[in-house]
């Protein structure tokens, strides 16, 4: 049996493919399989992978059309034979005793997800870079009321991304876990059903992934869409809060993910790529305050003397429904980011949560 199924869903990424896929087959733990989704590239990715499933009798290559990272992983996951299951970026790489190190962790402990730590990579064009490394800061977990009791601290640690996580197979598969069809946010929307009644929760406070900041990634691209996408992972982090019967106790994180959608739309707003005009921009903005939940939002943050001066700022021009002045800050605020990526910092988990 196959210990481990790591699958990498690709689209247009040529350049860094090699990497990933290389930092993969050379994990010193040996019983895997790699499962490369290319997603309808057109580049030379399906090239790539082709010539691994040549040399590599583990490498395994699905190619289709182009339908999103989430349909991409899906098709991974229903071809995946893997006792455990492992998610890689193609533009990130892995420590080469990831897999070893972690496998160890969840059979020892009979844990249905393992969290371990990563570095954070950030280049700037300059060519000089800044290296982080991010460790969790929380206990392993038995139980369900356990792993529920110490969530904010959880929450405080990368939630939602899937590439600094080991998932027991039969879990997912037992609660028909599996990712939707959004754009972006689709991530976030699996973690959040793993977590619904989720037990053993390992934790390894070793780092093992390397997370490359690219300022093209998709969270810094414009899409129509975006501010919908986004709600729903907030309506579905508050839903779950509810049934946990921990809405009240977790408000403040409930906050923090409506604040996410109206930060990352202000952003989407402010994008070189929106093809809206000034007046059309306020407009949607106008609309997304008149959200009673959004506007309890701003409202709540502006009584917990948030001490980011930049979030103070927005939070003031929104709650004094001064739209223009807020886009045009939003506006500044990218631009600076824009210049200097040494100023940003992992936009995957973006906005109040990371105090940006």
């Amino acid at each position: 049996m196959i210990d481990v199924s790591i699958i990498i869903p690709i689209y247009n990424v040529e350049r860094y493919l090699k990497r990933a896929i290389e930092s993969v087959l050379n994990q010193t733990y040996k019983n895997i399989e790699l499962i490369l989704v290319n997603d309808g590239s057109p580049d030379q990715s399906l090239q790539i992978c082709l010539y691994y499933e040549t040399v590599d009798q583990r490498v395994c290559v699905i190619n289709q059309e182009n339908t999103g990272a989430g349909h991409a992983r899906n098709a991974g996951l229903a071809k995946a034979k893997g006792e455990y299951i492992y998610f890689v970026d193609p533009d990130d790489y892995i420590e080469p005793n990831l897999i070893k190190d972690n496998v160890k962790r969840a059979k020892e402990t009979a844990a249905d997800l393992v969290v371990f730590g990563f570095f954070e990579e950030i280049t700037s064009k300059d060519k000089s870079s800044t290296n982080k490394v991010n460790i969790p800061g929380f206990p392993s977990s038995k139980t369900t009321s356990q792993f529920r009791e110490q969530f904010e601290a959880f929450y405080f640690f990368t939630p939602y991304a899937l590439w600094n996580k080991l998932y027991k197979h039969q879990y997912l598969i037992d609660h028909n876990i599996q990712f939707s069809n959004q754009k972006v946010g689709e991530d976030a929307l699996f973690n959040l059903q793993v977590y619904r009644q989720i037990k053993k929760v390992e934790v390894n406070q070793k780092a093992y992934y390397h997370y490359i900041f690219r300022p093209n990634s998709a969270v810094n691209h414009y899409l129509t869409d975006r501010f919908q996408q986004e709600y729903k992972v907030a309506t579905s982090f508050e839903e779950l809060m509810k049934e946990w019967q921990m809405d009240q106790t977790n408000q403040e994180l409930v906050d923090r993910e409506y604040w996410n959608t109206i930060y990352l739309e202000l952003k989407n707003l402010s994008s070189t790529e929106c093809p809206l005009k000034k007046k059309e921009k306020i407009s949607v903005l106008e609309t997304i305050m008149n959200n009673e939940k959004l506007l309890n939002t701003v409202r709540n943050i502006d009584k917990q003397a948030e001490k980011n001066r930049f979030v103070k700022g927005l939070v003031f021009l929104l709650k004094h429904r001064k739209y223009a002045q807020a886009l045009s800050l939003m506006h500044l605020r990218t631009s600076l980011g824009e210049k200097s990526q040494k100023g940003l910092t992992i936009l995957k988990q973006v906005g109040y949560k990371k105090g940006v």
